[in-house]
């Protein structure tokens, strides 16, 4: 089938990141849950607000490695805002924008992340981070920009026609799930499975079994 991706030798790179993308988010699901059923909660600071405390000292592991796999995410997730551009469409002010407010909102939740995996050693000690607010705010920053970048490039891929009107819906529905989850917790797992249908959407869009062949 012919696909009228622009820029197309930027494709393979941004097919991995796609992948890498949709792996992280099924591990950010499974990690969760179990964080939820163990720890009370999938963070240090949901678990504290919830009188969790006890249960989230004995598993302030789990949730530290949690925050980790965030942060690797986040790397993955800067990835493909860079490596996307390309095969989506050509270079426009609108992708541009795009790619400026995304890689903020990328900073935003790195920043938050660390705040996070401090407050989940802190929770190792017996201790409780007092940045509860500024994580609150950083998260919801970073949760706008990245909704802010998926509704731009769904635009940019609307105009190319780069993506099958399936996975712009899911691309949609995903943005709109993460700026919701900025404000409540519960959005996020919702998030997450508009993710998968995202991610997974760009990356069979865009893989071609001839980039496996022997070098």
């Amino acid at each position: 089938m012919q696909r009228p991706f622009i820029g197309d030798s930027g494709r393979p790179f941004g097919t991995v990141a796609a992948l890498l993308c949709l792996l992280f988010t099924i591990a950010l699901i499974v990690l969760g849950d179990v964080a939820h059923d163990l720890a009370g909660a999938a963070d240090p600071f949901t678990a504290i607000a919830r009188g969790k405390l006890e249960p989230a000292q004995a598993y302030w592991g789990l949730l530290l490695a949690s925050e980790i796999v965030r942060c690797v995410f986040a790397g993955a997730l800067l990835l493909a805002m860079w490596t996307l551009a390309g095969p989506i469409g050509p270079r426009t002010p609108g992708r541009d924008v795009a790619l400026f407010t995304g890689v903020a909102g990328i900073l935003c939740l790195v920043v938050a992340a660390h705040f996070t995996i401090e407050a989940a050693a802190f929770l190792g000690q017996g201790r409780v981070s007092p940045r509860a607010d500024l994580v609150a705010t950083l998260t919801l920053l970073g949760h706008a920009g990245i909704a802010l970048w998926v509704t731009l490039t769904v635009r940019e891929a609307r105009s190319a026609r780069s993506l099958p009107g399936w996975v712009q819906l899911a691309g949609l529905v995903f943005a709109g799930l993460v700026f919701v989850s900025g404000f409540s917790r519960p959005f996020l797992e919702f998030a997450g499975f508009a993710g998968i249908l995202w991610w997974g959407g760009i990356f069979l869009t865009l893989y071609r079994p001839e980039d496996r062949r022997a070098r």
